[in-house]
């Protein structure tokens, strides 16, 4: 009869324990590296303000970007001709922000995922992009690379391979 109310006593602990530790808070993240985060933004407002000399500092030559819109996989070369013409088509990015962002940290590469939203002008008409992305960033020789980008929204405009 002891062992039976000693097992009993032992389980009721442990499920004690257990409903305890369910409702604590999960261990915080650790911060994201603040240079990492000035290299994402330094990209976004690159593309979107036709600065190929920048994209072509932060995007290596093996980059994979995959746009908000359905077209294919683009490459550096690509994705850098798609941001040419957005510029030199009267596109213009009005705000930029990024509500959400998580990172996984593995060595010297970093994966954020997260949201944005981007205001841009286009043919003298704003409009409001949200959507979530996939970036991964590789630091090399000091300084983070972007290596490649993976973002879908909703209400996109329609764009060229390896438009943002």
């Amino acid at each position: 009869m002891r062992t039976w109310q000693a097992g009993l006593g032992t389980i009721g602990v442990a499920m004690l324990a257990a409903l305890l530790t369910a409702g604590a808070a999960p261990p915080p993240e650790p911060p994201i590296d603040p240079a990492l985060l000035v290299a994402r933004e330094h990209a976004w407002r690159a593309w979107f303000g036709g600065d190929g000399v920048a994209l072509a500092e932060l995007l290596p030559p093996e980059f994979i970007g995959i746009s908000w819109t359905d077209g294919p996989m683009a490459s550096r070369e690509a994705t850098i001709a798609a941001s040419k013409a957005f510029k030199d088509g009267g596109g213009r990015l009005l705000r930029l922000a990024f509500p959400e962002t998580r990172a996984q940290r593995f060595g010297d590469t970093v994966v954020l995922y997260g949201r944005f939203e981007a205001v841009i002008e286009t043919a003298g008409r704003e409009q409001t992009i949200r959507g979530r992305l996939t970036e991964t960033f590789v630091r090399r020789g000091g300084r983070w690379l972007h290596p490649g980008w993976h973002l879908d929204a909703s209400g996109a405009p329609a764009t060229s391979p390896g438009q943002r």
